[in-house]
Order: structure tokens, then sequence, then C-alpha cells
């Protein structure tokens, strides 16, 4: 299933599925990295049903809900959590040059994209000095690699091919899409003119070095110097 359909059938119950205790940690933690942007028009993309747009409108930012699912688009409008809605591929980034204050993509949107392609829309539109923030499901992750050998299955295959799949069941059927993971030093390699930091999260945000090789997710907090 393609990424646009997969979330247009998640949206009605997306939240909730997303609730647990783990995801309410992880949400914390993002909302700790959220808070020190500085105000300004932020574009939130990958936005789903605007959790984190609501949250950087409650501090002040001008916010642009981004995503390529129209329900999910249609759902951040409905509960009023950004400023301005757009229905968009964040590989295809219909916007101006200079733009934006700040991007922000976070819980993983940019698992479903090539992410130079991402790099070049952003730079785009990103302001110089201008911050860019986003988590992207590691490659390394050493809990998915601890489960994957204890169910006597090989994780170096999907190691090396960057590339899995996202099931779930929505509407009593099962569904999936596809998506491509990253490693720290891809990460860092592709974004290597910006002044960054790189870190993990899952739950807790972490930038010990021996951590962020093998976190769930990758922090990229960025400054666009350029």
């Amino acid at each position: 299933m393609d990424k646009k359909s997969f979330y247009d059938s998640l949206s009605q119950d997306y939240d909730s599925r997303y609730s647990d205790n783990l995801n309410i940690k992880m949400r914390m933690e993002e909302e700790k990295i959220l808070s020190n942007l500085p105000l300004g028009l932020t574009l939130d993309i990958g936005c789903g049903t605007g959790y984190h747009s609501r949250l950087l409108k409650n501090k002040g930012h001008e916010v642009v809900s981004a995503d390529i699912s129209y329900e999910m688009v249609k759902k951040a409008k409905n509960c009023e959590n950004g400023n301005y809605y757009i229905v968009a591929d964040m590989e295809k980034l219909p916007f101006k040059e200079n733009t934006f204050d700040n991007i922000i993509s976070v819980f993983g949107p940019l698992n479903h994209a090539n992410i130079s392609n991402f790099k070049v829309c952003s730079d785009f539109c990103l302001k110089k000095e201008g911050y860019l923030v986003f988590t992207v499901g590691n490659i390394y992750n050493i809990s998915w690699i601890m489960k994957s050998v204890k169910e006597g299955k090989n994780p170096m295959r999907a190691i090396k091919k960057r590339k899995g799949k996202l099931s779930v069941y929505s509407g009593g059927k099962k569904i999936s899409v596809r998506i491509r993971y990253y490693s720290k030093k891809e990460i860092d390699a592709t974004f290597k003119d910006y002044t960054k930091r790189i870190g993990s999260l899952y739950p807790k945000l972490t930038f010990l070095p021996i951590i962020n090789r093998f976190g769930r997710y990758i922090v990229f907090i960025g400054r666009k110097s350029f």
C-alpha cells in the first residue's frame, strides 16, 4: 500500500494506537526538544493528526501543518492544532525559498522518504540560521536486533538493505507500507553542512556517543548555516 493510503486508513484511531506509556514518555522528551526552538513560522512536515503542531502553536509559533495524507491533515485542521494546513509530500515541498524559521518532522515520517530528496527541499525553504529538527528510525536499533535474533531471524539482511515493512491491523484487515531506515553515520554525512547535534530517543533523549548509535530513533537538531 502506498504511504498516503496507509495513513488515510489510520487517521481515525491514530492517536489511540500510540498512547501507551512508552510513547507518552517519548512525547514528553519530544516536547523538551521542541520547546527550545525560537519562535517563528514553523513547518511541521508529516504532521499526522497535529500533535506536535499543537505543542508549537501553544508556545507561540505560527505553524504550517503538512502531511501527505489528506485524512490526517483534515483531522489536524478539525482539532485546530495548527494555523495553516496543506497536503504535501516532504520530497516535493511546494513552498518558496527561505520561507520558514524552523522545520520539524517528528516520530518517523522521514522513514517513508528518501532523506537526500527531503534535504534538497528543506534547504530551499528553510531560512539561513533556521532550525531543522527531526527523528528517524535507526537501522541499528539494538532492541529490534535482539528481538530478531531471539525469534530466529537474521537482522543482517534488513540492515544491509536498509528497508523494511510496517504492518498494522485497520478495519479488521492487515495493511502494510514500506519504510526505509537510516544510521547515525548516514544522517551525519547527509547534513554535513549543518551545525548540529545528533542524539538518540527511546524513550529518553541522550547524546552519549555509544548509546546514540544503537537507539530506536535518531534525533537530529540542526541549524542551517548557509
